[in-house]
């Protein structure tokens, strides 16, 4: 079966789409059903220039294969983290944040049953784009354990309510552990100083805390150290008064490890994914991946059950995600993807270097010129 007036058979795009859930280009995956599609045919062999093919099966089945692993609401423990790609302003040599992938971890009432939820491409990752993520699904978490990110929180606030940001968030443990310890490591305390020894276990009770707390304050000269105290013992009191009522999930690393793996896919070629639409789509086939639910199999039957309820002429939606934006001048194009500062930003490098490059060329015929007129006065 083949979508109406496709060359390709379901069979082939759905291999297609489970190769960009691996981490293959589009051009890579394009080269792939090309090959499976020239097995067994006698005319002339076909060749692939490019993946825009694939790029438009993104479009048009995607929603089709991830329809049945899709999330109907925000899970009773939810963990939040992002990733962010950057871009070196060559005028300025400063980076700048180019784009954002907000990514969403859940676990059941009892905090087991973990699964990546929820991933989303942003040109940001502020408290608007945090509070535009978490309004895409329904329902509150009983818990919300997120690193010391004023945007999530702000995004909470927003979404949720004060109560909810200052109740169900618990700032992840491994990350204020970090942060601790570099202080105790400037502060050069011993190994067996009372203050690392008290350390152990003083997130897990108020009781605890106040123990470490007190010894921490009784010792001003670790300058450090009561600096970091002073950032977060407000909220650690609270924090750890409530450890013993919430699920048993206390940090975010179960996010982090997915997003890495996701991060180096998509790195080395970052800056070729500019169209926010086709990257979300990228992302959801990386989430079935991460699920392992990416079977060439399940796809394909989505796929026919999608265009049998269109009699083989599926919408082509894919010319919807175009971006078509362009700046107030009406002079460049803008991408939906990059946040723009970095894309004005690449702009104006790219005027100075167009300039620059007139400038030499003006410079090298007035040169030029000279040259000649030198070597005419000295005929003459």
């Amino acid at each position: 079966m083949a979508p109406a007036e496709g060359e390709y058979l379901v069979r082939e795009i759905a291999g297609a789409l489970v190769d960009i859930g691996r981490g293959q280009t589009y051009t890579d995956a394009a080269l792939r059903v090309r090959a499976r599609a020239n097995i067994g045919k006698t005319g002339e062999r076909k060749d692939v220039i490019n993946g825009q093919t694939v790029a438009d099966w993104m479009a048009d089945f995607v929603p089709a294969v991830a329809a049945r692993h899709e999330q109907t609401r925000w899970p009773a423990v939810l963990v939040l983290d992002s990733s962010t790609f950057s871009w070196t302003d060559p005028l300025t040599t400063k980076s700048l944040a180019l784009f954002f992938i907000l990514a969403a971890y859940g676990y059941d009432k009892d905090g087991k049953n973990g699964r990546l939820w929820k991933l989303e491409a942003s040109p940001s990752s502020d408290t608007a784009a945090w509070a535009e993520f978490l309004s895409s699904l329904p329902g509150k978490p009983d818990s919300i354990v997120c690193d010391q990110d004023v945007a999530i929180i702000g995004a909470i606030n927003v979404h949720w309510g004060r109560w909810a940001a200052a109740n169900l968030v618990h700032h992840c443990e491994h990350h204020l552990s970090e942060r601790a310890l570099a202080a105790f490591k400037s502060d050069k305390l011993d190994s067996d100083d009372p203050v690392r020894t008290l350390f152990h276990g003083a997130f897990t009770s108020r009781e605890k805390w106040d123990a470490f707390e007190a010894e921490i304050t009784s010792r001003p000269r670790l300058l450090l150290t009561n600096s970091w105290l002073a950032r977060n013992v407000t909220w650690m009191r609270g924090q750890t008064q409530g450890r013993s009522r919430i699920p048993p999930v206390y940090s975010n690393s179960a996010v982090e490890q997915p997003l890495r793996e996701i991060r180096a896919m998509i790195r080395p070629r970052a800056f070729v994914f500019r169209n926010r639409a086709r990257l979300n789509n990228v992302l959801i086939l990386m989430l079935l991946a991460r699920l392992r639910v990416d079977t060439a199999t399940d796809y394909a039957s989505d796929i026919r059950d999608f265009l049998n309820k269109h009699d083989g002429h599926p919408p082509r939606t894919y010319r919807a995600t175009y971006d078509k934006t362009a700046n107030a001048d009406g002079e460049i194009l803008l991408s939906s993807l990059w946040a723009p500062k970095a894309q004005l930003a690449m702009a104006e490098a790219r005027a100075k270097k167009a300039r620059a490059r007139v400038q030499a060329r003006e410079i090298a015929e007035a040169k030029e010129s000279k040259l000649k007129l030198d070597a005419i006065s000295l005929k003459s």
